[in-house]
């Protein structure tokens, strides 16, 4: 077996969440001329989001259990070469039925990849995950700020948004040439063992009844939801409010240009105020900028609260997969899968119901279920201070 290479491991993980981010926000400023070019209503729209997240809830849940078991690299090689093949499939298609079923194949195996490289990181940085997690999904938010900026010139300069899906499916092929032209050597996850000497496996229901895990679990599942709802749905309301598809898009650049300067900004000093503070202080945040994206019609204060909400989301999900991985160190892959799976049932099912709502009582109303996750999200956080006092941090 070769050696493994840190620096490389590292720069291909960094450049594979990097596209990650390029093509998750593709769906967004794409969705309102796919609207029309099927002649849909916004709650079928929505069943988009559902049908991606909902793969991505499986892919994330069993990629977790297989990366541990068989390893990660065939599931990172099976994740480009999926996601490549539904992508272009998607932008063929003229069934919105079809559309919908390649999203969920996209989303399954998109969950295989984006588990271990999640899982490769907290791995090869164990002495720093609360760092090296938030800079990984700090370089999403940079993918992210690419992504909705580079769909909004295509769409302007009207080449369709079956373009937009062919590109995508061009990224993950030749992400896929370079991983298998390189030839890694990917560690697996540091296994404990029993006084026999062999490996001890952590059953699935240790981590669920965890009370500190289950409220990552649940800060996992109301940040998803209501940041997914918001930059997944803020095309369509400035649409209906008679702004450009461009600015649009910006609304999408906007928040993650916020989102990614929060990742930094927390995996500097994560490790250093503890992952608890940290979730709670995003909480807050959240909680107090939300309303101003979604209750005020001027672009410059829509921008403002748009911002600021990416910014104070930012650090709830990776602080809570480095927290998570500090409890459970021989199980990443499958603890990393399982708060990935909440975050995905997030986008899943809250999405959905936003787009129901705002058919029939207009998009602040739709967007007003953020909002109350938000409210929750705050008295989870406020819990998890309490449960780690109380249990003080009991690690397997």
């Amino acid at each position: 077996m070769k050696p493994v290479n840190k620096r490389l491991l590292t720069v291909i993980s960094y450049l594979g969440y990097f596209i990650i981010g390029i093509i998750t926000v593709v769906l967004s400023p794409s969705l309102p001329f796919m609207i029309k070019d099927f002649n849909i209503s916004l709650g079928v729209a929505g069943a988009a989001f559902t049908a991606r997240a909902g793969g991505s809830f499986f892919g994330v849940f069993l990629g977790g259990i297989l990366a541990d078991k068989f390893g990660k690299k065939p599931l990172i090689i099976m994740g480009c070469l999926v996601q490549g093949l539904a992508m272009a499939a998607i932008a063929t298609t003229k069934s919105w039925s079809m559309v919908l079923l390649f999203f969920v194949i996209n989303g399954v195996f998109g969950g295989f990849l984006g588990t271990s490289l999640n899982t490769l990181v907290a791995d090869i940085y164990a002495d720093r995950r609360g760092a090296a997690m938030n800079a990984l999904h700090g370089v999403y938010g940079v993918g992210s700020l690419i992504g909705p900026v580079a769909v909004g010139l295509v769409l302007t300069w009207q080449f369709g948004w079956r373009l937009v899906f062919y590109g995508a499916s061009a990224l993950w092929i030749l992400y896929l040439l370079l991983i298998l032209t390189l030839g890694l050597s990917i560690p697996e996850s540091e296994k404990k063992e029993d006084l026999s000497g062999k490996q001890k496996q952590i059953p699935v229901k240790s981590f669920l009844l965890h009370p500190i895990f289950i409220v990552l679990v649940l800060v996992s599942f109301i940040y998803n939801g209501s940041a997914t709802s918001l930059v997944g749905w803020i095309n369509t309301y400035m649409n209906k409010m008679q702004y450009s598809t461009f600015l649009g898009s910006g609304m999408v650049t906007i928040f993650y240009i916020g989102l990614t300067a929060g990742r930094f900004l927390c995996g500097f000093f994560s490790d250093r105020a503890g992952f608890s503070r940290t979730i709670i202080i995003c909480s807050i945040g959240s909680l107090a900028f939300y309303p101003l994206a979604i209750y005020t019609t001027q672009p410059i204060l829509i921008a403002a609260g748009v911002f600021l909400s990416g910014l104070f989301l930012s650090g709830l999900h990776p602080t809570g997969l480095a927290y998570a991985n500090k409890l459970f160190p021989s199980s990443s892959g499958t603890v990393t899968g399982i708060l990935s799976a909440s975050l995905s049932l997030g986008a899943m099912i809250v999405p959905w119901l936003v787009g129901l709502i705002a058919d029939n009582a207009g998009f602040q109303a739709g967007f007003g279920l953020g909002l109350a996750l938000l409210f929750i999200l705050v008295a989870v956080a406020a819990r998890l201070i309490y449960q780690e006092k109380k249990s003080n941090t009991d690690i397997p």
